[in-house]
């Protein structure tokens, strides 16, 4: 009787680590057919917005504390992968922002 509790706690340990795996395989899924489409179509516009200002909007929130999920900034660099923004806080200090891409839902150009 004590084996088929010992056995299954060695099942579940085995199966603890399974959800890290699969997030691990999805991401690279994910960048295979990034690859495969010739890179991500939301990056080659975001680097046409280097230099301007622009409202990012986002499903989680951007900055750490606040909640905001809209953020006004100025795009400084962007890649295929990331973006690089600066921003001010409400104290009047100039913030700088590394980011993913695929985290950003929508972004409206300021003018």
């Amino acid at each position: 009787m004590e084996w088929i509790g010992f056995f299954s706690l060695i099942i579940i340990l085995c199966y603890s680590e399974y959800p890290k795996k699969v997030k691990r395989l999805e991401k690279k899924v994910k960048q295979l057919q990034m690859k495969e489409k010739g890179g991500n179509e939301m990056s080659k516009l975001i680097a046409e917005l280097v230099g301007k200002k622009c409202t990012i909007m986002t499903s989680e929130s951007i900055i750490q504390f606040t909640g905001a999920t809209k953020l006004s900034c100025t795009v400084l660099e962007a890649d295929e992968e990331w973006i690089k923004f600066s921003y001010t806080e409400k104290k009047g200090n100039i913030k700088t922002k590394i980011m993913r891409i695929d985290e950003i839902d929508g972004v409206e150009l300021e003018e």
